[in-house]
């Protein structure tokens, strides 16, 4: 986008993002022995203690750990392989190379023993859940909501999970999703089950949330076409206001985002939006935050799990969550408009609904310190790409 605002024409004109930022400050940290040191057992933990009876093995390699697991729990090694291994080339094909691989690695010489002069990350989650357990610890890939996520195992079954914040984004994050947890939990939607706060507090300097396992039925995420619109519109009357968004704290959030450096030119967008009144229209109620089929799954009573509720927020722009799940499984953000008529959203508001979507991705980018990463560079595409829709006349 041009630095300077055009003195006229329609607002869409400022969407020419072949010069757009989409440099900034970098990958997100490294996972290297110190970070896992903390995750495991605070700051002053060491991962080489010979005589630890706190024995994990990593995955992929000790120079690549991904994934951290207890070697003493069965079912945590074979979990956490199968994840591991059907995350790269198919859950179908998993399971046989799980149970061999995790049979192996009970077997090999641990890659790390842990010992602390305090508590380590098991025992403290061995104390909140009151039974002793073992954890299979995993990281995403870089991406702006990556965090450990814990997995708490007792006699071979899966108990609770648990998610640590360590930096002040994803502390934020863990943190958001605990107050909403407790929120659901005591007006849970219709038809969905969401798993119960069990805990939050710190470990060490890191956020840590512990909630209720839920029974799946599977790893696998469900189908596109399974995700249901009925929630969402349960989620949208739930927390409708008259509001206006220029006036929530969603949308002033929103604005204090783009204002990190390399977002300039988003930042310009928002502003030439709001000042052009046309937010003022929006209908406003709460997003999911990331409404999506790989955060929900079939429990053992065959109703729908949802979880990853971090994001979740209200006063925003109603049908948020719809762009969400079609930009996120890889459909154009225009493929949404039988979902957004359905959720009420006016169709000249979707045209506006869609660039605020594309700013708040943009925004996430920025502050988890990845404006340099592909996803970015997906974001300032996508834009231009609607641009070319708006400038054709199609919505």
């Amino acid at each position: 986008a041009d630095s300077a605002r055009p003195s006229s024409g329609p607002w869409w004109q400022l969407f020419q993002l072949d010069r757009v930022a989409v440099s900034g400050a970098g990958s997100m940290t490294t996972l290297n022995e110190s970070w896992w040191a903390k995750v495991l057992g605070g700051p002053e933990s060491d991962l080489h203690a010979a005589s630890s009876t706190e024995r994990y093995v990593v995955l992929p390699r000790a120079s690549d750990p991904r994934v951290a697991v207890d070697q003493s729990d069965p079912q945590a090694l074979r979990d956490a392989v199968q994840r591991f291994v059907g995350n790269r080339i198919g859950s179908a094909v998993s399971s046989p190379i799980a149970g061999g691989a995790s049979a192996i690695l009970a077997r090999r010489r641990p890659t790390w023993g842990v010992s602390s002069p305090g508590h380590t990350l098991r025992e403290h989650l061995s104390d909140v859940l009151g039974r002793e357990v073992r954890l299979s610890i995993a990281v995403g890939p870089n991406r702006p909501n990556r965090k450990p996520v814990i997995r708490c195992y007792a006699d071979s079954q899966l108990v609770a999970v648990a998610k640590m914040g360590p930096d002040p984004h994803t502390a934020k994050m863990v943190h958001n999703e605990g107050v909403w947890l407790k929120k659901l939990g005591g007006k849970p939607f219709e038809g969905i089950v969401t798993p119960q706060f069990l805990h939050s507090g710190l470990f060490g300097d890191s956020e840590l949330l512990v909630m209720s396992a839920l029974d799946l039925q599977n790893d696998s995420a469900i189908p596109f076409e399974e995700v249901p619109l009925e929630v969402t519109k349960e989620f949208v009357s739930r927390f409708s206001t008259s509001d206006s968004l220029r006036t929530s704290d969603w949308w002033k959030l929103l604005l204090e985002r783009l204002d990190a450096p390399g977002l300039e030119s988003f930042r310009e967008i928002a502003d030439v939006l709001e000042s052009e009144g046309d937010i003022d229209a929006l209908p406003v109620s709460a997003w999911h935050g990331d409404w999506s089929p790989w955060n929900m799954g079939r429990v053992a009573d065959g109703r729908l799990g949802v979880w990853d509720w971090e994001r979740t927020s209200v006063g925003a722009p109603t049908g948020l969550d719809s762009l969400h799940l079609h930009y996120q499984y890889g459909e154009e953000i225009h493929a949404a408009i039988s979902d957004l008529r359905a959720l009420g959203v006016p169709v000249e508001h979707h045209r506006i609904l869609k660039v605020i979507y594309l700013l708040e991705l943009a925004a996430r980018h920025g502050e988890a310190g990845v404006l340099d990463s592909g996803r970015q560079v997906a974001v300032a595409e996508a834009l231009g790409k609607f641009t070319t829709a708006q400038q054709g006349g199609t919505q």
